[in-house]
């Protein structure tokens, strides 16, 4: 459910391959402060975080990095 208040975010991100790569990113994501949820779809190449406050996209970047995946681009959704 898309909460008022809450910001959402659609991520490119290469690199992801199965369902266990979607699962290692929404991990990382969900690890940063504000972040309420965090959906990967790795045929698409895109994950979708859903947020409160700002969010911090150079810590995004390290977390998927981190998590060996490479983060492309952001556009900023509703």
């Amino acid at each position: 459910m898309f909460n008022i208040g809450t910001k959402k975010k659609t991520l490119t991100v290469e690199g992801m391959t199965c369902h266990h790569c979607e699962m290692t990113v929404e991990k990382a994501l969900s690890e940063i402060s504000g972040v309420k949820s965090a959906r990967a779809d790795h045929s698409n190449k895109l994950v979708e975080v859903q947020y409160r406050g700002e969010l911090d996209m150079t810590l995004v970047k390290e977390k998927i990095e981190k998590a060996g995946y490479k983060f492309v681009s952001s556009n900023s959704g509703l």
